[in-house]
C-alpha cells in the first residue's frame, strides 16, 4: 500500500512538473529572452536536521528542484549568475541568431528535465535517504556559491 501511495505521489509530481514547465514555455514566448528563467532559484536552504525529518518523497522532491535551479543556471554563470538576466544584460545581442538558440535551448531544457524527472522518480525512493540529504545539501552549497557570484 504505501508502495503505491509513493508511486502515485510520483507520478502526480511529474505530471505537475510537465504542466509547470508548459506554462513556463508559454510565458517565456512573451517576456524577455533569457537562458536562466527568473524563478531559478531557492527560496529556502535547509538544515541536515531539517531534512534528516523528511520522507523520501519530500527528500526526492527538493532534489528535483535543485536539480532544475543547476540545469538552469550553472550552464550561463560566465555570462550571469542572476536568474531571469536578459540577453541584453548578458551583454549578447539580441539577434534572430541568438534569440533563436535561446529559444531552442529553453525547449530542450524543458525536455531535458523532463526526462531527469522521469527517470529520478523511478531510481531514487532505491538510493540511501543519507545519500539524498548528502546530496541535496551538496546541491544548495553551489547554488549558493552561484547566487554569490563568486
Amino acid at each position: 500500500m504505501k508502495k503505491h501511495l509513493i508511486i502515485a505521489a510520483l507520478a502526480f509530481t511529474a505530471i505537475s512538473s510537465v504542466s509547470a514547465q508548459n506554462d513556463k514555455a508559454k510565458a517565456s514566448k512573451s517576456s524577455p529572452f533569457t537562458y536562466v528563467s527568473a524563478d531559478a532559484k531557492l527560496t529556502k536552504y535547509h538544515t541536515e536536521d531539517e531534512l534528516k525529518g523528511l520522507g523520501k518523497l519530500e527528500l526526492t522532491q527538493l532534489y528535483m528542484e535543485r536539480i532544475k535551479i543547476l540545469t538552469e543556471v550553472v550552464p550561463y554563470l560566465a555570462l550571469q549568475s542572476k536568474p531571469g538576466a536578459t540577453l541584453k544584460e548578458m551583454g549578447i545581442p539580441e539577434t534572430p541568431l541568438n534569440i533563436e538558440h535561446v529559444e531552442k535551448e529553453v525547449k530542450n531544457k524543458g525536455t531535458y528535465l523532463s526526462a531527469v524527472q522521469n527517470t529520478l522518480d523511478d531510481i531514487i525512493p532505491y538510493a540511501d535517504k543519507t545519500n539524498i540529504i548528502w546530496s541535496i545539501m551538496f546541491f544548495e552549497e553551489i547554488i549558493k556559491k552561484a547566487e554569490a557570484g563568486h
